[in-house]
């Protein structure tokens, strides 16, 4: 049965593997890296293990949404030979649940516009949000961490930005 924890630093190297597998050399390149400067917020990183290797990891950064603090959601990698198995769902519903706990009300994901949806995220355009650099602004999706958080946004367009160093 796999098991879901929050990652230590011990981790770290399995999960640099699995960045690797899933995104490629070029991956600190995407537009989405300028975000996460500093680093994630750990009570929401979070590993899968199956038969005790790890086969799956989720993090979240904190980033600025207009003037609001909101989480980002990813990179989720899973290793190729176990996609498939439910590990990146099991994941998202981790993370979420943990995350509806805290402090955010909104998270934002730049991920597979026919994946992220069954969680409950929902399209990011009509809100009007600057992004830095390129994206497919498809990609771009939100979700409620707290009921009524996409109505109470100003008008856009709203910048998404990495918090203040």
């Amino acid at each position: 049965m796999p098991e879901i924890s929050v990652q230590t630093d011990a981790d770290l190297p399995a999960i640099e593997t699995l960045m690797a597998e899933a995104f490629g050399p070029k991956r600190h390149s995407r537009s989405v890296w300028q975000l996460r400067p500093g680093p994630p917020v750990p009570e929401l990183c979070l590993v899968i293990r199956a038969d005790g290797e790890t086969v799956g990891s989720l993090r979240f950064w904190e980033v600025m949404l207009g003037d609001e603090r909101i989480l980002l959601l990813g990179p989720l990698a899973v290793q190729p030979s176990e996609r498939g198995r439910g590990f990146g769902r099991d994941l998202i519903k981790e993370a979420l649940g943990r995350a509806k706990n805290g402090r955010w009300q909104l998270v934002l994901v730049s991920g597979e516009v026919d994946y992220y949806p069954k969680f409950g995220f929902v399209p990011a355009a009509p809100y009007g949000i600057d992004w830095p650099g390129f994206i497919e602004l498809e990609r771009l999706q939100f979700f409620e961490l707290k009921d009524g958080a996409l109505g109470d946004l100003p008008p856009g367009p709203l910048a998404v930005r990495a918090l203040p160093g």
